[in-house]
């Protein structure tokens, strides 16, 4: 019973439901279109032998010297109206039957007779209905009846009933019932046959994604389904649910890399945490061991402290302050002046007596929205990097325009990036080859903190160098509008 409350059963069931109404509305109205056919003809055929026998009649009535009268003349009407079939009665004004010749095939036959009212309507009005139908005799016989009314010039004299037996026509429809059951049985049968085929086949996209989203369940992301080339809904749903897929995929990819850098950066910031409080602890390691310890050692030890705290106190405000910018909050902003503002950092930070040689080529007037403290942060860090990296080395800072946005450009002369390094300098805790045993101090943090506060007003930093060439930083951001 499971299997047939599947999908292709309930729409094959449904099909078949459909298609019985139809063949049943169109045989119903195909048998009672055929029976008026039949009827129609037949009666129209009685017509044409009423007239023709009357035409034939009244020339022969003309012809003969001996004319009859009365009785005996619509009895001979009525004789020559009748043949091997057909019956024939003659009605007088009021209904009642004057003469009557019954089929030569059923001479015993009774007369043939409708309901008085409808010969009386038929001469009133001047005209019959097309045809009529009776039931006569023991057993019953349904006969077919055409009235015609006979005529004195324009005088209606009575009225002319022709009829036949309807056992033929009745054959005839019932032959015709016969065909239009068998034949909407086959095609029933050939619908049940064929129907769980053309569905399923039309339902496969459906029960391939059933089975892909069973697999992306279980952790197999990659795993699509083929798009069918009819262009129909459930092609649409088949790219909807491929697209679906990848989004997941994406999703769960992106979670992977987000875990996997979560986890190297915890790991680097306990590394680079844990140097300092080793120290201090190997210090207070070997103060506590001493029962009396001169001045001088402890002047030194207390000052080896003082700079292993300093320096991890630095490095969990550099980790605060990146975190506070990758947390998606925007800074607040207010328009800043290019030119005027990054004047007043170089002026502060004094390169000059830190061994750097610097220069200046600051185009006016070019105006963005950002906190100025973070951007100071921005530029405070570039310049730091250059002069660790590159010590002594002329440091050239531009502001410029171009494509619609803002530039802060730093280029240094110094012996330039690596190839390997340069992809990875604004990932956090990450130090080129030449930094990586801490003697020229920093945590690592400095570019990536410029990178997230840099994004976080909707702009990009990049990297340029050529090895031995120097290097160059650009901070683009949006122009204030």
């Amino acid at each position: 019973m499971a299997r047939f409350r599947s999908l292709r059963w309930r729409l094959t069931f449904v099909y078949l439901g459909l298609l019985s109404i139809l063949l049943l509305i169109l045989g119903v109205g195909q048998y009672f279109a055929a029976r008026e056919v039949l009827f129609r003809s037949n009666a129209d055929v009685l017509a044409n032998d009423y007239k023709a026998v009357e035409q034939a009649f009244v020339r022969q009535r003309a012809a003969s010297k001996t004319p009859l009268r009365g009785p005996a003349l619509l009895d001979a009407f009525a004789k020559e109206l009748a043949s091997q079939q057909i019956s024939a009665a003659i009605f007088d004004m009021s209904g009642s039957v004057v003469a009557f010749s019954p089929a030569t095939l059923t001479s015993d036959q009774p007369v043939v007779s409708l309901d008085p009212n409808a010969y009386v309507d038929a001469l009133r009005q001047g005209h019959a209905r097309s045809y009529y139908l009776t039931t006569t005799g023991d057993p019953p016989q349904t006969n077919l009846a055409v009235l015609n009314i006979i005529r004195l010039g324009t005088r209606p004299l009575g009225v002319a009933q022709l009829s036949i037996p309807t056992a033929d026509i009745d054959r005839t429809l019932a032959f015709d019932r016969l065909i239009a059951v068998v034949g909407s049985l086959i095609v029933l049968l050939l619908a049940l046959l064929l129907s769980p085929l053309i569905v399923g086949r039309a339902l496969r996209p459906l029960e391939q994604m059933s089975s892909t989203a069973g697999k992306l369940a279980a952790g197999d992301y990659k795993q699509r389904v083929s798009v069918p080339k009819t262009g129909d809904e459930i092609g649409k749903l088949a790219v909807a649910f491929n697209q679906m897929a990848a989004g997941i995929d994406q999703a769960f990819e992106v979670r992977r890399q987000s875990e996997q850098q979560m986890r190297h950066f915890v790991a680097d910031a306990s590394h680079e945490l844990r140097t300092p409080l080793t120290s201090i602890a190997g210090y207070i390691d070997v103060l506590s061991r001493r029962d009396v310890v001169d001045a001088e050692t402890l002047q030194a030890s207390l000052a080896a402290m003082q700079q292993e705290s300093t320096r991890m106190t630095r490095l969990v405000n550099d980790l605060l302050t990146l975190t506070r910018f990758e947390s998606g909050k925007a800074p607040s902003r207010q328009p800043v002046q290019l030119d005027q503002f990054l004047n007043q950092t170089l002026d502060e930070l004094s390169l000059g007596d830190k061994g750097a040689v610097e220069s200046r080529d600051l185009q006016p007037g070019i105006t963005v929205k950002a906190d100025p403290e973070a951007l100071k942060q921005v530029v405070t860090n570039l310049a730091q990097n250059a002069i660790k990296y590159a010590p002594g080395a002329e440091q050239h800072w531009s502001v410029f325009q171009a494509d619609g946005q803002a530039a802060i450009r730093l280029q240094d002369t110094g012996p330039g990036i690596s190839r390997q390094d340069l992809p990875h300098i604004f990932e956090r805790f990450y130090r080129g080859e030449k930094a990586r045993d801490r003697s020229m101090g920093g945590s690592g943090l400095g570019l990536a903190i410029a990178k997230s506060i840099v994004e976080a007003h909707q702009g990009t930093i990049e990297a340029a160098s050529e090895p031995g060439m120097g290097a160059t930083l650009t901070a683009w951001l949006p122009l204030a509008t």
